[in-house]
């Protein structure tokens, strides 16, 4: 009986051994992200979504200036593998609408280090010249990017990996905290339902 109460109670401190290292490696990989204030932090987020062959489908682009910060200047790479997925248009959010906001895109085909084609966006977001905006870029959606998944196109999750630059208003002084974060488009089997593009307002 004695050894059963001393295996049960050398089993629960192993239990309670490990469940302490787990939470530490939990908090320690949440402490190696950066903090995001939103007083400070400008963020551009992308939407997720997903579609099946020979379909389009549509990602978001969400804008999150910081607190009474004025953004005179956005601009917004995005790069993904595109052996089967192709940028088809850029559209103007309702964001970039009503603040009279000009969306451009140029577009860059090249290879990756495994061979496979990419595509860089490079999108940005201005105000007309000789049209100067006192209120800066205002926050919500800025645009929408239109991508077109190729007939041929193989079940995948493909990441849209972004990476962002910016300038105050009246001013090419750059953004001091301006963060963008990564989409990804799943491509599902022909036959399958696509789940609805996503917004992630939580950044």
């Amino acid at each position: 009986m004695k050894s059963f109460v001393t295996g049960v109670f050398f089993w629960c401190m192993m239990v309670t051994v490990l469940a302490c290292q787990a939470v530490a490696q939990e908090q320690s990989g949440e402490a190696e992200k950066a903090p995001i204030d939103p007083k400070t932090t400008t963020r551009v987020t992308l939407g997720s979504s997903s579609g099946t062959p020979g379909t389009s489908l549509v990602v978001p682009i969400y804008f999150t200036p910081a607190q009474d910060l004025l953004v005179g200047r956005l601009k917004l790479d995005v790069n993904f593998v595109s052996a089967n997925l192709k940028f088809s248009k850029l559209d103007a959010g309702i964001a970039a609408e009503l603040g009279n906001v000009e969306m451009s895109t140029e577009v860059q085909v090249g290879e990756n280090e495994n061979g496979l084609e990419t595509t860089t966006l490079s999108i940005t977001a201005s105000f007309p010249s000789g049209e100067p905006s006192e209120k800066g870029i205002p926050a919500g959606l800025l645009g929408y990017i239109t991508l077109r998944i190729e007939e041929e196109g193989r079940p995948a999750s493909i990441t849209l990996r972004t990476s962002a630059e910016g300038s105050l208003l009246g001013s090419n002084e750059p953004l001091k905290d301006l963060r963008s974060f990564d989409a990804t488009v799943d491509v599902l089997a022909p036959g399958t339902q696509p789940i609805v593009a996503c917004f992630f307002f939580t950044h």
